[in-house]
């Protein structure tokens, strides 16, 4: 009896499971049929509101903000730019998970900051950050986990039911052995898969609630923002990066050359040597193999 409670407990749970995920994505809209009017519609949402049937309510959409922004320091320096992006996390109430940094002084010095923002914040400091430098590039990436979202509350509330059966059933096999043994397993199970379905609602809630904004910065004093070239200036720039790959080429020969070159030192004189041994070894092998040419005399006689 146990086991049949137990096994009518999943099948149950598992119906239930199917028709909670898929009601919340099927995205049926209540609205006139076919072949009627806008007149009748209405009059049969008035219906619906008098005979007490309640319409779905909106979904609340669950998006996860994952973007990234890369910004050319023209008029302030690194240092200036990190004490005005802290403020600004500060005030949204964000936070730094990651960043690196190179602070030599001279050129080209960069920065990288991984920051997580509240969602509904997110907006607000995107272009706060968009205005600290020249926005270079931008690349907003959203995901909207909806289905997901309401997939695993489903699937959570029907392993806790699940769970009240089986400690009910517990409750009624007491004093048999094996019964019991067999419906705590169960209920081990089912409370690992509780366990597992609550961490990865741990983990979409951090990523819906919290946006992640990646900062890629440089200091870049002689920026100059690209310009639509005309055929003239594309013939120069082509040009240039025709030459420029040349140059290149260049030196990666002679670094390669300068690079082989002590090896040619070592390798070379051992080489020669095996050479001439080799060939004086043939030399004798193929003079002892030809036979010796007689005289004319010897001939004749």
């Amino acid at each position: 009896p146990a086991f049949a409670l137990i096994f009518a407990g999943c099948g149950q749970s598992n119906r239930m499971e199917s028709v909670s995920t898929d009601a919340p994505s099927s995205g049926m809209e209540f609205g006139p049929h076919d072949g009627e009017d806008a007149n009748e519609a209405d009059g049969g949402d008035s219906d619906a509101a008098g005979s007490g049937i309640e319409l779905p309510a909106p979904v609340d959409r669950k998006i996860i903000y994952n973007s990234t922004v890369q910004l050319v320091l023209k008029k302030t320096s690194l240092e200036e730019f990190e004490t005005d992006i802290e403020a600004l996390i500060k005030k949204h109430k964000a936070y730094k998970s990651n960043g690196t940094f190179k602070r030599n002084q001279g050129e080209n010095r960069s920065g990288m900051w991984e920051i997580r923002v509240p969602a509904d914040q997110y907006a607000d400091f995107l272009t706060a950050v968009k205005k600290l430098g020249v926005p270079e590039e931008v690349q907003e990436n959203t995901k909207d986990v909806t289905a997901q979202y309401v997939d695993l509350e489903a699937r959570i509330a029907n392993q806790k039911r699940l769970e009240e059966r089986i400690l009910g059933v517990l409750d009624e096999v007491k004093g048999k052995i094996n019964d019991v043994l067999q419906v705590e397993k169960e209920l081990a199970r089912v409370r690992e898969t509780i366990e597992r379905l609550e961490g990865q609602m741990r983990v979409l809630k951090d990523k819906v609630t919290m946006a992640t904004l990646t900062v890629h910065v440089r200091e870049d004093k002689d920026y100059v923002p690209p310009q639509a070239l005309s055929f003239g200036d594309s013939i120069g720039d082509i040009w240039g990066k025709s030459i420029d790959a040349l140059m290149a080429f260049a030196k990666g020969v002679v670094l390669v050359v300068v690079a082989i070159f002590p090896w040619l030192l070592v390798i070379l004189p051992p080489l020669y040597i095996f050479y001439r041994l080799v060939r004086r070894w043939i030399a004798k092998r193929f003079a002892s193999n030809t036979p010796p040419v007689l005289a004319e005399g010897d001939e004749s006689a």
